[in-house]
């Protein structure tokens, strides 16, 4: 009994020391580091040693659980051994990965290493139902397996990678403005519905408290139009990188990711915006994030133009979308200013 006992508490204590290995690797990957440049390094080679590295990771995790999901370790050192393999394919991943040099773009290496780093939370996950005998193993597994298999749909340089981080985006700014006008439009049918059923007061229809005065419609008008400038800033951007971005020089890449680093507060200054025109409206705050909004448009333009991807034809829709800013913020002004 006492043998038995501390051959479990010895196979758990290796399972402990790997997911503590695992969060080392997490932390070391995460933090900041002088850049390995290697003036030979090829991408072409990077990607097939990396998903040949994914794959072996996955077939690891494969051999992992399926040892304990049978007769389970009949040694400590059958443990270990099995431990220092996964390991061992771990660190083959993580060796691949700090090759990458941050010139080749700085959105591709942070896709990469969110990439890298779910893996390795995969496999602590793993290791971990393992070690409480949890029966979510082979739900850890799978989800392991899709993380690997996943390796086929990142992005292969950084032109494709600021391409995916504008897309995310312009989704996420369609979804907010839908979400609006789906408001809008339910509102406007359950004001119909409530008014029918109430008595005028002194000739005026009653406003629900939390409804959109008439005011309040006027502003929502220009605001609306804001907010569609703003997503089509992000897929005429998206497109004009899809279609003439470069990632095979310095220069190039570095405007790319000069791109991605404006694109990626979109959603969230939209979000801000759309937040404040539901009621009760303060126009003022509204006006302030539009003021927001139009402004972080106009930056994303500007830099648009003098990017290398900005032909003669993405001229014309730049100054058409300045123009349509520019146009909506200041209806929004006056608007709230008149108020």
């Amino acid at each position: 009994m006492a043998n038995s006992a501390s051959h479990s508490i010895s196979i758990r204590s290796i399972l402990e020391g790997f997911e503590r290995s695992l969060e080392l690797a997490k932390q070391q990957i995460t933090d900041e580091r002088p850049d390995r440049e290697n003036p030979d390094f090829d991408l072409n080679n990077f990607w097939t040693n990396f998903i040949g590295a994914t794959k072996l990771v996955s077939h690891e995790a494969t051999k992992l659980c399926m040892v304990f999901q049978g007769q389970g370790m009949n040694s400590t050192d059958e443990c270990k051994s099995l431990i220092d393999s996964v390991e061992k394919k771990c660190l083959t991943l993580l060796a691949v990965f700090v090759t990458l040099p941050k010139s080749k773009g700085k959105t591709l290496h942070k896709e990469i290493l969110l990439y890298v780093i779910g893996i390795l939370q995969g496999m602590k996950s793993l290791c971990t139902a393992i070690r409480n005998q949890g029966n979510n193993q082979l739900q850890n597994v799978g989800d392991l397996w899709e993380q690997c298999g996943n390796v086929e749909n990142l992005s292969k340089n950084n032109q494709d990678a600021v391409v995916a981080v504008c897309r995310e985006q312009h989704d996420m700014v369609q979804d907010a403005s839908q979400e609006l006008m789906d408001s809008l439009d339910s509102e406007a049918q359950d004001m119909d519905d409530d008014l029918s059923q109430l008595p005028p007061l002194n000739g005026n229809p009653i406003l629900p408290d939390q409804a959109w005065t008439p005011s309040d419609r006027n502003v929502l008008l220009p605001c609306s139009g804001l907010v569609k400038a703003a997503k089509a800033c992000l897929k005429k951007t998206m497109q004009a990188i899809a279609h003439r971005g470069d990632a095979s020089n310095e220069a190039a890449v570095n405007e790319l990711d000069r791109i991605a680093e404006i694109v990626k507060e979109s959603s969230s200054i939209v979000d801000d915006f759309v937040l404040s025109l539901y009621p009760p409206m303060d126009h003022s705050v509204a006006r302030g994030q539009a003021s927001l909004v139009r402004n972080h448009s106009k930056e994303l333009l500007s830099t648009v133009r003098n990017c290398h991807f900005c032909s003669a034809v993405d001229e014309t829709w730049v100054d058409f979308l300045e123009k349509a800013v520019d146009h909506n913020w200041v209806r929004i002004n006056d608007m709230v200013l008149a108020d």
